[in-house]
C-alpha cells in the first residue's frame, strides 16, 4: 500500500500500489494530488478506500476547493507542527501549535498572540546574501524565531494586509512568491530573493521575486482571497493578481493580447496595467481576488483635497 498526504490540507491516505504515479482528488479540500511512488513513508492517520481518491478524473485546471471557496477554517498537520488558518478569506489568522523545542520563523510584526512559554529571538537568517535577497523581495532584513520552551506552546500570526493566507508543503522543491507575500515557515525552508530580469515586473513592484526552497512548510498571504489553479498546459494571469507559483511552471511576462506595447509605457512599467504572465508546463499558481493598484486608484477619488 502507498501512504501519502494531500499537499494542501495534509489529509492522510492509503491506496493500492497499482495507483502509483496517478492523479487523485482529495475528498476534504478537492485538491488534485499526485500519488507518489512506493518509497513514500508518510504516517497514516486514516485508511481511505481506494475509490474515494482514485475515481476522480484529472481536470485541465482547478480553482480552489469548496472549503476554500466558502471561507472555512483550514486545519492541518505536518512533520513539524499542527496548524489552523481561520478568519479567512478577509482577515486570515494562522495558529501554530509547537511541541517543546520546536520553532518557527516569521516575518517581523506578523505575531498577533502567543502563550507565555514561547520565546522570541530576532536576527538575520541564512547569511548575508539571502538576507539582502529577502529585502529586495519586499521583506524585512530581520527574521523572528519563535521557540517553545518548557512545554508545548501556541503562536498566532496575522498578515499586514487584509486578505487570505495559504499553506504549501515544500518537498525538496521551490516556490516563487510575489513581493511581500511571505508570512512564516518551518525548519528546512529558506526564503531569499530571485532576480527575474524583465520578467520580475509583477505589478510594477520591482525585479525581484521571493524564492522559498527546501523541505518544510511555508505560509503566504495575499490582498483579497486566494484561489489555487492547477495548470497542465498554458494559463494567463494578470501580473497584479499573482500570489505564488511552483517552480515546475515556466513563465513569461508580456503585454496583454490586443494592447499595443508602446502605447502606455508609464502604466505598463509603473502600474502593471496591461502586463500578463503566461504560465506553461505543469504546476500550481495561486492568484488573489483583488489588485492593490486598482484599489488605490479607486480610493484616490475619495481623498480629501484642499480648495485653493
Amino acid at each position: 500500500m502507498i501512504e501519502f498526504a494531500c499537499p494542501e490540507c495534509q489529509k492522510k491516505y492509503k491506496v493500492d500500489d497499482k495507483l502509483a504515479g496517478k492523479k487523485a482528488k482529495c475528498k476534504v479540500c478537492e485538491a488534485i494530488m499526485h500519488i507518489p511512488e512506493l518509497d513514500d513513508d508518510d504516517d497514516v492517520i486514516e485508511d481511505v478506500p481506494v475509490e474515494e481518491v482514485a475515481a476522480a478524473p484529472p481536470r485541465r485546471r482547478r480553482k480552489a476547493g469548496s472549503a476554500a471557496e466558502r471561507g472555512k477554517t483550514i486545519r492541518g498537520s505536518s512533520d513539524y507542527f499542527d496548524f489552523e488558518i481561520s478568519q479567512r478569506p478577509d482577515f486570515a489568522l494562522v495558529t501554530v501549535n509547537l511541541d517543546e523545542g520546536q520553532q518557527i520563523y516569521a516575518e517581523t510584526s506578523a505575531m498577533a498572540s502567543m502563550t507565555p512559554n514561547i520565546k522570541l529571538k530576532s536576527g538575520f537568517k541564512g547569511g548575508l546574501g539571502k538576507t539582502i535577497g529577502r529585502a529586495l523581495g519586499g521583506e524585512s532584513l530581520i527574521i523572528n524565531t519563535f521557540s517553545a520552551e518548557e512545554g508545548p506552546g501556541e503562536v498566532t500570526f496575522a498578515a499586514g494586509s487584509a486578505g487570505d493566507t495559504a499553506h504549501h508543503r515544500l518537498r525538496d522543491s521551490e516556490l516563487y512568491l510575489q513581493r511581500g507575500a511571505f508570512m512564516l515557515h518551518s525548519d528546512g525552508v529558506e526564503v531569499t530573493g530571485k532576480w527575474g530580469g524583465a520578467k520580475g515586473f509583477f505589478s510594477g513592484k520591482g525585479l525581484v521575486l521571493l524564492k522559498a526552497s527546501g523541505d518544510g512548510d511555508i505560509f503566504f498571504n495575499s490582498y483579497g482571497a486566494i484561489m489555487a489553479i492547477d495548470v497542465t498546459d498554458e494559463y494567463i494571469v494578470d501580473t497584479g493578481y499573482i500570489v505564488a507559483f511552483e517552480d515546475t511552471l515556466d513563465y513569461n511576462v508580456s503585454v496583454l493580447p490586443g494592447l499595443r506595447g508602446g502605447s502606455k509605457l508609464k502604466q505598463l512599467f509603473f502600474g502593471g496595467e496591461g502586463l500578463v504572465c503566461r504560465f506553461s508546463g505543469q504546476g500550481r499558481v495561486w492568484i488573489q481576488t483583488r489588485h492593490v493598484q486598482t484599489f488605490l486608484s479607486w480610493v484616490n477619488g475619495f481623498r480629501p483635497t484642499k480648495n485653493n
